[in-house]
């Protein structure tokens, strides 16, 4: 189970998730909508998931993930598993090899509320590791 999964079950199962995309934008100038030139698209299977900068390989270059169509609401170890997913899916459409993933926990009326910020990662010696992840 990953530690994002874990996080989750640590943090109220009824905890709203919110998803906020990186904002920096790669040297190459990644789209939303397009992989960065030379960087070909990632399956969500080959994007690794970081939690912690120094977990990152270096050299890497910043991407911009597209956001989710809306706040995503997580209130079972599934729906966290397709949340982690399709940020993965999201990620690697724009190239990407990795994320970093924080997350900001408040307590909001009995409830906790997280807030995650996510950055696009391109780790070029990743890159063969995560095109044949996708294989």
């Amino acid at each position: 189970m990953s530690s994002i999964i874990r996080s989750l079950r640590a943090v109220a199962i009824a905890s709203l998730v919110t998803v906020a995309a990186g904002a920096s934008s790669s040297a190459q100038g990644a789209s939303a909508a397009n992989p960065a030139p030379g960087r070909p698209p990632v399956c969500a299977k080959g994007v690794r998931v970081f939690t912690d900068k120094s977990q990152v390989p270096t050299p890497y270059d910043t991407l911009r993930v597209p956001p989710p169509d809306a706040p995503i609401r997580v209130t079972s170890p599934e729906e966290a598993e397709a949340a982690e997913l399709a940020l993965r899916a999201r990620a690697g459409s724009v190239g990407a090899t990795g994320v970093l993933v924080t997350d900001e926990v408040t307590e909001d009326g009995g409830m906790q509320r997280m807030r995650r910020s996510v950055q696009g990662l391109f780790v070029r010696a990743d890159s063969a590791r995560a095109q044949q992840a996708c294989k």
